[in-house]
Parts: structure tokens; C-alpha cells; sequence
């Protein structure tokens, strides 16, 4: 049986393990400068499903454009208006191409690490990983990637797509 401070130790513990795997993680994915930026209490409190509904609407109108209003609500929508959330939609989807291809780039390169004594794997791994092709879409999955909602509004929030005071919204 464990006593109270051996309990806590390990619930401390627990906690560190967490709080450096999300660092590890989020460095890894390229999003860590953005996660560093926001208050601590915020960015670690950051759940997609406790996103109120203002703070839901922002971020699925970048995700989804003006599919996120019903054909009534876009025809009443201004021109200029529809114009605007288009081109933000647009960018957010060539943004998140590009990186989804950097992510898929630094997963190869581990698979192709154990190719380094041939010529062809030193040579496959010399390409660098931020070298994207913008005319090919990336159709794997934010799931087949480990990406997670929450990482996306982070990398929103660094592309400006979102307002850097987006948690903080009411």
C-alpha cells in the first residue's frame, strides 16, 4: 500500500512525464512557439470540446469556409463578406497541406534513417523535410497523423487564421 506523499510523488510525477511529452510533441509537430505564447492556464485547460460556441464557430469557419452556414444564411451573406471567408479558407487549407506534408516528410525520414549506409538512403535523406510540392494535395488523415483539433487551432493561431487572443474569446 502506498501513503499519501508516495501518492502524490507519483501524481507529480505523472504530471512532469505529461507536461514533456506535450512539449516533445508539439516542438515536433512545429506548433510549439504557439503553445509557449498563450497563458499557461489556458494552454494547458485547451480541450476542442470545451470550446464555446463563439470560440467553435471561428474555428470551423476557417476549417470548413462557408459550408459552415446553410444555403439561406449564404445567400443573405454580403459578397464581400463571402469573398473574405473564402480566401481565409483557401489559405487555411494550403496551410494545412504544406504542413501535413512536412509532418509526413519527418515520419518518412525516420522510416528511411535505416537506409543511411547505402547511397540512395543518404541521398533520400538529404532532401529536407520543409520542401513541399504546393500543387500535390495531402489526403492522409489528421488521425493517420496523430493531429489532433487542438493542435490545429494552435497552428491556426500561428498562421494568423485565428486571433492570438482565440482562447480567451467569450
Amino acid at each position: 500500500m502506498l501513503s499519501n506523499e508516495q501518492k502524490q510523488i507519483l501524481k507529480l510525477e505523472q504530471q512532469i512525464a505529461e507536461l514533456q511529452a506535450r512539449k516533445e510533441r508539439y516542438e515536433y509537430y512545429g506548433i510549439l512557439s504557439e503553445y509557449q505564447t498563450q497563458p499557461e492556464l489556458i494552454a494547458q485547460r485547451l480541450d476542442y470540446t470545451k470550446l464555446n460556441p463563439t470560440q467553435h464557430f471561428l474555428f470551423k469557419r476557417v476549417l470548413h469556409g462557408l459550408n459552415v452556414y446553410t444555403p439561406e444564411q449564404r445567400s443573405k451573406l454580403h459578397w464581400d463578406k463571402k469573398r473574405r471567408i473564402k480566401k481565409v479558407w483557401q489559405r487555411g487549407q494550403r496551410e494545412v497541406n504544406a504542413w501535413k506534408q512536412v509532418i509526413t516528410a519527418k515520419k518518412a525520414m525516420q522510416i528511411f534513417s535505416i537506409f543511411n549506409t547505402t547511397e540512395l538512403g543518404r541521398q533520400i535523406n538529404s532532401i529536407p523535410v520543409d520542401e513541399i510540392d504546393p500543387t500535390y494535395v495531402n489526403k492522409i488523415s489528421f488521425k493517420d497523423l496523430g493531429l489532433t483539433y487542438e493542435d490545429l487551432i494552435l497552428f491556426y493561431m500561428k498562421k494568423g487564421l485565428l486571433p492570438k487572443n482565440f482562447l480567451t474569446i467569450k
